[in-house]
């Protein structure tokens, strides 16, 4: 049983980012006193601070390494960056940086806080929104899982074939299904997937019901779980798809950030000697 319950260790985590951004504040105001070149000190503070973070990023990228829990390395990666936030804050007071490469390098650290912050709300909301769904699908079967949804709905076209009276719901697959089937889901539905064309398809494939005897009913509802399991699927690789763009996002706009870091402090120790 752990010593401290998961409420009470993000209290003392949060307690300890506070003071530990307190004590910088006060040194800085001290250096700030005696004339102190307090930009080198936040600047090496916030250089080393990106490091460590950079680093704690690849280390929960590499779970195999024994080096702690996954959900340890989380927690002090985020607030390390709360820790971070707070130090270019200090570093620079206007937000954004004057010079001709200070500015770029203080949208790119501005762009990775917000994609952290971003990827702290996903962390937490996306993994419900998708155990919500029935069904799990694993990312890189998506395509295969919806060929054999399309298959099978292409085998119940073949059935259907074979009964002459029920040519309207031959009709509604061949003008709605198999467009539906057989495409990817639209740039708009990734961006904000919604139930709102499964609802659209299963309302108008119950309109057809009065149209149609108990068998071409017990069809429909048939068409009705596929477009149920298709929606649902592609309901997963919106919301993985959009987890893994933001990783690749985050880790590029790192990289970027402690190559001009890197840069940045080499300049500044330069000028400065």
């Amino acid at each position: 049983m752990p010593l401290f319950s998961f409420r009470q260790r993000r209290f003392i985590a949060i307690a300890l980012t506070l003071v530990a951004m307190l004590v910088m504040l006060g040194i800085v105001l001290i250096q700030t006193v005696r004339l102190a070149n307090v930009a080198m000190l936040t600047g090496a503070t916030l250089l080393c601070c990106i490091i460590l973070l950079a680093l704690f990023g690849m280390r929960r990228r590499i779970p195999i390494l024994p080096l702690g829990s996954m959900s340890t390395w989380t927690q002090v990666h985020i607030y390390m960056g709360f820790f971070t936030t707070g130090v270019y804050w200090m570093h620079v007071p206007h937000l954004l940086g004057s010079g001709i490469f200070e500015l770029p390098l203080s949208l790119v650290f501005l762009l990775v806080t917000g994609s952290g912050f971003y990827g702290l709300h996903a962390s937490r909301t996306v993994p419900k929104l998708l155990t919500a769904v029935e069904g799990q699908h694993h990312f890189d079967r998506v395509k295969w899982d919806r060929e054999q949804i399309a298959d099978h709905a292409r085998k119940l076209l073949e059935e259907l074939s074979v009964h002459v009276g029920i040519p309207v719901l031959d009709s509604f697959y061949t003008q709605h299904l198999n467009p539906f089937f057989n495409s990817r889901p639209s740039l708009t539905y990734v961006l904000v997937p919604t139930g709102g064309r499964r609802r659209k398809l299963l309302s108008d494939l119950k309109d057809l019901e009065r149209h149609l005897e108990s068998e071409g009913r017990g069809m429909a509802e048939r068409f009705a779980e596929l477009i149920q399991q298709r929606d649902d699927l592609d309901y997963q690789f919106a919301l993985q798809l959009r987890l893994r763009l933001w990783v690749t996002f985050h880790s590029i706009l790192t990289l970027a950030l402690v190559t001009g870091g890197l840069i940045h402090s080499f300049l500044a120790f330069r000028l400065a000697g």
